[in-house]
């Protein structure tokens, strides 16, 4: 089993210091969320002892090449320990300002079918959306975006998923539109929306994100991007 939680934004120049506050706080709520899960990482150890100045120490040592520019911003790749049952991945790039390079944090969870975790994706989307001021977020699995892709969803565009979040304008979008699963409400004024206690499946799914695409709540934001959200 393998399941991908992500969010994007566009260009918002930020500093290691203020990208270290970002990951300390998203890897702190990680833990809380699933300690056995998410309470260590490699290469830096276990997230109690990963504040914010060893992560931007870290994010200077790790991005210290020749090829670096302020255009393509931070990134950070970490893993949980080989040892563990779960495996997860955390990779994201921040702080850049290109106007053709979205900013994205991705926690992929992978785990044996026989012991397929129950880990509660809508609160881990909830806490990348909130530590990461994101523009918009998902979660989703091979089987669903092979389903979305054949219903016409296009690079770039946003998508609800089993879980969705969107930010303050794209769910201003959304308006009083009936969205079957769980809406609620955000830091930052965004909305998540939980589809993952329905019986609808990966049709219903798509569906859902054919109708709420029809609002506009689901546009890229417009090439070359100005702005970190819609």
């Amino acid at each position: 089993m393998r399941r991908v939680v992500r969010g994007f934004w566009g260009p918002r120049p930020e500093s290691e210091q203020e990208l270290a506050v970002r990951w300390s706080t998203f890897l702190t709520r990680l833990s809380e969320i699933e300690p056995a899960v998410f309470g260590a990482w490699e290469p830096i150890g276990d997230v109690r002892d990963a504040g914010p100045d060893a992560l931007a120490a870290y994010l200077r040592e790790s991005n210290a090449g020749d090829d670096w520019s302020d255009r393509k911003g931070y990134a950070m790749a970490l893993a949980t320990p080989a040892a563990n049952p779960v495996k997860v991945t955390v990779s994201g790039t921040g702080g850049g300002v290109s106007e053709h390079l979205a900013m994205s944090v991705v926690v992929t969870v992978t785990a044996p079918d026989a012991g397929r975790p129950s880990l509660p994706y809508a609160g881990i989307l909830r806490a990348l959306a909130e530590a990461w001021d994101v523009d918009w977020g998902e979660v989703t699995e091979t089987e669903l975006q092979l389903a979305l892709e054949d219903d016409g969803r296009e690079p770039g565009q946003a998508c609800v998923g089993w879980v969705g979040y969107l930010s303050e304008r794209r769910a201003a979008l959304l308006g009083g539109h009936d969205v079957p699963g769980k809406a609620e409400p955000t830091e930052h004024g965004g909305l998540l929306l939980d589809l993952s206690g329905s019986d609808a499946g990966v049709a219903g799914v798509v569906a859902v994100n054919r109708d709420v695409r029809s609002t506009g709540a689901l546009e890229a934001l417009p090439r070359p991007m100005d702005r970190a959200k819609l």
